[in-house]
């Protein structure tokens, strides 16, 4: 099972890279440029974790939070180990974090045309927000002595 751990601050130029390589293609599908200083000034401000498995990292993701809600500003896994169920359980370990922080919400944005938006709706999440090219998502979180929300009926598939 992978875990979420810190990054450490000397991660930020591996993370960079990685975000950088896993959107190239959207951003170009998207006319949208990287932008090396926004994702500094995003790291700094955010909860910066590695996804490791073993103990090999193999991704990267970022949480931020509000009173009440949590945000999961980047999820990437590397290239080379998609397809292994590391993403769902990325999704169940940064909700456990978020739970832990008081968060009864785990909120994301996604190009609406990601085939991770698949990935999230088959983990719970359902779009509350169009902001074109990206789509808001959300999942509800449990709260003590609560289960987490099962995916939609008829959902599981991502359709």
């Amino acid at each position: 099972m992978p875990s979420l751990e810190p990054a450490p601050d000397g991660a930020r130029d591996w993370a960079a890279a990685l975000v950088r390589a896993n959107m190239r293609q959207a951003y170009a599908r998207h006319g949208l440029c990287w932008d090396a200083s926004a994702f500094a000034a995003d790291w700094d401000a955010g909860e910066n974790y590695l996804l490791r498995r073993g103990g090999e990292v193999v991704g990267y993701a970022r949480l931020v939070h509000d009173a009440d809600r949590s945000y999961l500003r980047d999820l990437q896994i590397a290239a080379e180990h998609r397809g292994r169920g590391l993403g769902r359980q990325a999704l169940e370990a940064a909700g456990a974090l978020a739970r832990r922080r008081g968060s009864r919400v785990l909120r994301l944005r996604v190009f609406a045309d990601s085939p991770a938006v698949r990935l999230y709706r088959r983990c719970g999440f359902v779009a509350c927000r169009h902001e074109p090219p990206l789509i808001g998502m959300e999942r509800r979180l449990a709260g003590p002595g609560e289960t987490p929300l099962a995916p939609p009926r008829g959902d599981r598939r991502g359709r």
